[in-house]
């Protein structure tokens, strides 16, 4: 009876080992996945980060010909004015 008492331990004990393994195996592979997440957000936060910077750009530069066509009017209908 003890030895039969002593193989259900050792099998209790051999799952639970087994359960351990699979469980790091599954942890390991989380982790790995987590942090191939986080590459891929951080890359496209870089994305967003620079298509930001590049439409403040483009949007400087419409501004800024967008005085100089105005600039452009007012001194075209001054030179108008004084033809005539």
């Amino acid at each position: 009876m003890v030895e039969k008492k002593k193989e259900k331990l050792d099998q209790i004990i051999n799952k639970l080992l087994e359960h351990d393994r699979k469980f790091e195996e599954i942890e390991s592979k989380s982790a790995k996945r987590h942090d191939e997440i986080i590459i891929t957000l951080d890359k496209l936060m870089k994305e967003k980060e620079i298509a930001r910077e590049d439409r403040l750009f483009a949007k400087a530069k419409d501004d800024e010909q967008d005085q100089r066509l105005v600039s452009l009017e007012g001194r075209m209908k001054k030179v108008e004015v004084k033809v005539g």
